[in-house]
């Protein structure tokens, strides 16, 4: 992985502790999701104030789309982040070789609403913490938005409940909706992280950087 100066690992904590909303957790990188929008790439480093996201690529010129056998360790909503009041979703992952990593995105966006609920199959499948690989590849539609997955070896978690409550808020243009069951899905995963109980879960409707081999 690339080593960070002092003076970039200090704006990145910056970063980090305005986007987890002050939070002093110690995080070694903070990734953007799709944020160059020109750019093939679909994991962006955020590198301070004064300077432009780097791209994630692969040593063989491709962008990164795997962070392979990481696991969570926390998750959060940042509310009035930058000049736009951005809604954040902050997902805290650990890659094989301790890591941490702060992968964020919209709150409301297709990504974020993909992650969810594959964390989700994962809560409620009764191992939250298992190691996992997040994909992130973009779509083939004019806006080409990002779609991210929560794969355990071979198989794609996915909360068929949750996703069908997504594809409903979405199609009868309920924003609110959607943000909702985001806020309650991050609630649950949450909790279940800082020791709540595990039951099964319902959300109620009410410059490039090229990655080694941390990920």
């Amino acid at each position: 992985m690339t080593v960070l100066s002092t003076a970039t690992l200090d704006t990145t904590s910056a970063l980090v502790a305005e986007f987890a909303g002050g939070s002093t957790s110690e995080v070694d990188m903070m990734v953007g999701i799709g944020v160059l929008k020109d750019s093939d790439a679909v994991f962006f480093q955020y590198l301070g104030e004064s300077n432009e996201p780097a791209a994630l690529m692969l040593q063989s010129g491709k962008p990164l789309t795997r962070m392979g056998n990481v696991t969570l360790t926390g998750i959060s909503v940042a509310d009035d982040i930058g000049e736009f009041n951005a809604t954040k979703l902050n997902v805290f992952l650990e890659s094989s070789k301790g890591t941490t990593v702060l992968v964020t995105s919209g709150l409301t966006t297709i990504w974020s609403q993909c992650i969810i609920n594959g964390l989700m199959a994962l809560f409620n499948g009764g191992d939250l913490t298992c190691p996992f690989n997040l994909d992130t590849w973009k779509g083939n539609s004019k806006m080409k938005p990002c779609f991210g997955g929560i794969r355990v070896g071979q198989t794609k978690m996915s909360d068929n409940d949750l996703y069908q409550q997504f594809t409903d808020a979405r199609t009868d243009g309920n924003k609110q909706l959607v943000e909702t069951i985001m806020r309650d899905s991050v609630q649950i995963l949450s909790h279940a992280l800082t020791g709540g109980p595990v039951e099964e879960a319902v959300v109620t409707t009410e410059p490039t950087v090229t990655v080694a081999a941390d990920f």
